[in-house]
């Protein structure tokens, strides 16, 4: 048994749609070794890397390292997610189309830059302004969707954020009044004076820009700095 484990090699998935406790989700391959994962009713699409388990299972990781799915030797699936971290059971339900590539033109970009910030405000009581940086605006329509996509995701991180730690509310109130999106030569998130920098590498897809739990994670990193450092002062 312990040769046949270890025997074992990283495969291909079953790419499809697939059921896990109250709700839906979709798994698409993504490259070598990479998938995308897609909850249903959810915009986000979840970059996950390939990576081997004990006894000969497979895993899939977020873009923070944490497992998303874990697939048994024998194929049994497993998904993790935040409100279940134990894992629930996950089983296939059939084919999925293929996620399509956003094209968003400036009008619904600086729409969306409303829309986020009109939603913070009512569901989490802070104000927060959303822009990008000019070059965007007058970039191609997918790299719009790029911004447009590391814009949601800016915005779902700060909600994920608020909901993991709701003593943070008052500290990101007071280090972060605005989001702002640009292109850069990695995905990063950094705060320059009251400003959440997200940048964002249109050329390289879903993997360009950090997914809304990165942002969580970096935040809190981010803004644990902040307080520290407002409280030696």
């Amino acid at each position: 048994m312990a040769s046949r484990l270890a025997a074992e090699r990283v495969g291909p998935l079953q790419p499809g749609l697939y059921s896990a406790g109250d709700g839906n989700f979709t798994l698409a391959p993504y490259g070598a070794g990479k998938y995308l994962l897609r909850f249903s009713g959810r915009a986000e699409n979840f970059v996950l890397n390939m990576d081997r388990g004990s006894l000969g299972a497979k895993l899939l990781k977020y873009d923070t390292g944490t497992t998303a799915i874990r697939v048994s030797v024998w194929g049994g699936m497993t998904l993790y997610t935040q409100d279940a971290p134990q894992g629930v059971p996950a089983t296939y339900q059939g084919v999925a189309p293929a996620p399509d590539t956003l094209s968003v033109s400036a009008g619904e970009l600086q729409t969306a830059f409303g829309d986020e910030a009109s939603h913070l405000t009512y569901v989490q009581n802070i104000a927060i302004k959303f822009s990008a940086d000019p070059a965007v605006l007058s970039a191609d329509a997918e790299t719009r969707g790029r911004a447009f996509d590391a814009l949601t995701n800016a915005a779902t991180g700060i909600e994920r954020f608020l909901a993991a730690n709701p003593a943070g509310h008052r500290t990101l109130a007071k280090r972060i009044n605005s989001v702002k999106v640009a292109e850069g030569g990695k995905p990063t998130i950094t705060i320059s004076g009251q400003t959440l920098l997200v940048s964002f590498v249109p050329g390289e897809g879903h993997e360009g820009h950090a997914s809304s739990l990165a942002i969580q994670q970096e935040l809190s990193k981010l803004l644990a700095t902040s307080a520290r450092d407002v409280a030696v002062k």
